[in-house]
């Protein structure tokens, strides 16, 4: 812009002059120190970074969601489902599936079901153009999408149509209204399903900078999510191998360790007590009990009669998110609900590190898939697990591989922390925008064993 270029050239005719730059104020830019530059290590040149909390926040207005200049907002719709010919049309028509809870921001270029024009135009459905914000407002709240696609919707979403591309870019609106999730489910009401209403949808309102300024956020969060997004990828596909050599003995899993489950019951849960473990609790070869369910003294004794877990044991998810096993540890009590509970015997010839490295191998994983069966939940029997067939090499060969699986690990762990910290960084500039202080970079603390 030529106010930005002679603006960058009187601060340099000042510099070269000698003269002072203590008057000096820059429209489009900042005067920032080298030393702030590098101070975090990544120099940085994005001016949101350092603008402060005080400019930013009479810099940056407030738009509402509402207003109709900007932006126009549409519901969605179901056609019949009873009539075929409402159906399998040709006009992408998304619901909360399209949008993974694993994605920051989905990008929906393509959807799992279609309708036809005639169930278009017969359902309260909208047509909703390319490279709109699309948010879940009902039942589960805050997901948000971009589609890269038309589409319509079903009646769990509110759609953000840009009106006015000069002053908007999607990938903006879609970023800072992930800082409004919370304000979302508050606002939200009814009784089976809660759901924010289109006029109070409307009512939320967004820092909106200049064009120019939107794009370098987009870019800054954008390069913050490719590495998040890299390091998910080793973390998804990585599974330990184990070579196996056809003279090594094998026996069933149940041959070589006692084989149980935990309760099936479903005690009450209680506000203070002890954590019941379940398969959604096994996660990246750890229990996170952040969010773990809580039962009583009592119930915790009566499961625990039948299944209790000791230090060294290996639980695995029979239901849900199948594999991924982990070994126990007892710093705290808790008891497990529906996860395979394996227990070693005292003179075992397994070592505990390698059976857990066998049954989180690619190998089994891929038995594990064949096997799982359910249409809403996919699950492995007990039956099955038992009867999985286990490679037993000398004792010395076995503590060799787990060391060598465990010096991988070490490795692929660090992709973790990297997570985080990017995370982080995407909230770090995030609360820039909004003029709120910026989180420190530091490793994520999760209540894990």
């Amino acid at each position: 812009m030529p106010q930005a270029r002679a603006e960058i050239a009187e601060y340099l005719r000042c510099l070269r002059a000698h003269e002072s730059i203590e008057g000096f104020r820059s429209t489009f830019g900042l005067i920032v120190s080298k030393e702030r530059i590098a101070g975090n290590g990544d120099y940085n040149l994005s001016g949101e970074r350092y603008r402060e909390n005080g400019a930013r926040s009479h810099t940056f207005p407030l738009i509402s969601l509402g207003d109709s200049s900007l932006f126009r907002i549409e519901s969605g719709g179901t056609p019949k489902s009873d009539i075929e010919e409402f159906w399998n049309g040709g006009i992408a028509w998304a619901t909360l599936v399209d949008l993974p809870a694993t994605d920051f921001i989905t990008q929906i270029t393509e959807t799992q079901r279609t309708i036809s024009d005639r169930g278009l135009k017969e359902s309260s459905a909208k047509m909703i153009p390319a490279n709109s914000v699309v948010v879940s407002t009902r039942a589960t709240i805050g997901r948000i999408a971009i589609n890269r696609i038309p589409i319509a919707t079903n009646q769990g979403f509110k759609s953000v149509v840009i009106e006015d591309s000069s002053r908007a870019v999607p990938e903006y609106v879609a970023f800072v209204l992930t800082k409004l999730v919370p304000t979302m489910k508050a606002w939200a009401t009814g009784g089976t399903f809660a759901e924010i209403s289109k006029s109070k949808f409307c009512e939320l309102r967004i820092p909106l900078p200049p064009l120019e300024v939107q794009k370098e956020i987009v870019a800054e969060i954008e390069g913050y999510q490719k590495v998040i997004d890299g390091a998910r990828a080793v973390l998804d596909n990585y599974r330990p191998h184990i070579p196996i050599h056809p003279d090594w003995p094998v026996a069933t899993l149940g041959e070589i360790c006692d084989v149980r489950d935990g309760t099936h019951d479903s005690p009450k849960y209680v506000l203070e007590g002890f954590p019941l473990v379940t398969s959604k609790n096994l996660k990246d070869g750890f229990i996170d009990f952040s969010d773990v369910n809580l039962i009583s003294r009592e119930d915790l004794d009566a499961i625990n009669k039948r299944s209790k877990v000791d230090e060294g044991d290996i639980l695995m998810p029979m239901i849900g998110t199948i594999g991924n096993p982990v070994i126990a540890h007892t710093t705290r009590e808790y008891a497990v609900k529906n996860v395979a509970l394996i227990k070693f015997h005292k003179d075992s010839k397994v070592d505990y590190r390698f059976l857990k490295d066998v049954l989180a191998s690619a190998e089994m994983q891929t038995r594990f898939d064949r096997q799982a069966s359910g249409s809403t939940q996919k699950f492995i029997p007990l039956g099955f697990i038992r009867a999985l067939p286990i490679p037993l090499p000398p004792l010395a060969t076995q503590q060799a591989l787990a060391a060598e699986i465990e010096a991988e690990q070490a490795l692929i762990a660090a992709n973790r922390e990297l997570i985080a910290r990017f995370e982080k960084k995407i909230q770090g500039t995030l609360a820039r925008v909004w003029g709120e202080d910026e989180p420190a970079v530091e490793e994520m603390e999760t209540q894990r064993c």
